[in-house]
């Protein structure tokens, strides 16, 4: 037990060894985005929850597996939470897996047309070297060559950095799923 109250993170309670994710809603229907009019298992869950999840996810991921706790208030059917909950993050990883393969698709293409430029550039830089008087034939000839890798710059930033805010998001994503879901009555139990 000792070991628990060392990893324990503050702001959630811990039940068995782990984490939990406490969400206390009055009524089912909270859970849901009220613009979606799908029915419960195809439904969005609402934007609110999922940055609460979210937010709650990076809190924990350092701390060992979580679970998430439904708590709903009204007695109601919750057999619908969990099919909407693991189709919601299922196809948000799935958006963050486009958007990934987006992303690296516009690196590529501005790769191309950044080396065509830099290639360009820099040759103009090698004739810049005629002009009578020397002095700008060198500020021409370095100013291109600075242009040509600052037109390199976005391509090398989008195909060796931009993954990793895409990456993070996916891991809590994939957490999340991952996480046992219970549905209970009551207004829950304050974190001690």
């Amino acid at each position: 037990m000792a070991s628990t109250t060392a990893r324990a993170h503050p702001r959630y309670r811990v039940e068995h060894d782990q984490h939990i994710i406490d969400v206390r809603v009055a009524a089912l229907e909270q859970l849901f985005d009220n613009r979606d009019p799908a029915p419960f298992r195809r439904r969005d869950l609402d934007p609110e929850l999922i940055e609460y999840l979210v937010s709650a996810a990076e809190d924990l991921i350092g701390h060992g597996q979580f679970r998430v706790v439904f708590w709903l208030q009204n007695p109601a059917r919750g057999d619908e939470i969990e099919p909407a909950y693991r189709a919601h993050l299922e196809y948000e990883i799935e958006r963050l897996g486009r958007r990934r393969r987006r992303h690296r698709r516009t690196g590529e293409i501005e790769l191309v047309i950044g080396a065509t430029l830099l290639v360009i550039l820099l040759s103009l830089a090698q004739l810049a070297g005629g002009p009578p008087d020397p002095g700008v034939a060198t500020v021409v000839r370095e100013g291109l060559t600075i242009l040509g890798w600052v037109v390199m710059w976005r391509p090398v930033e989008a195909l060796l950095y931009d993954w990793v805010p895409i990456r993070r998001a996916r891991k809590v994503f994939e957490h999340l799923l991952a996480a046992p879901i219970e549905i209970r009555e009551g207004v829950g139990t304050a974190v001690t």
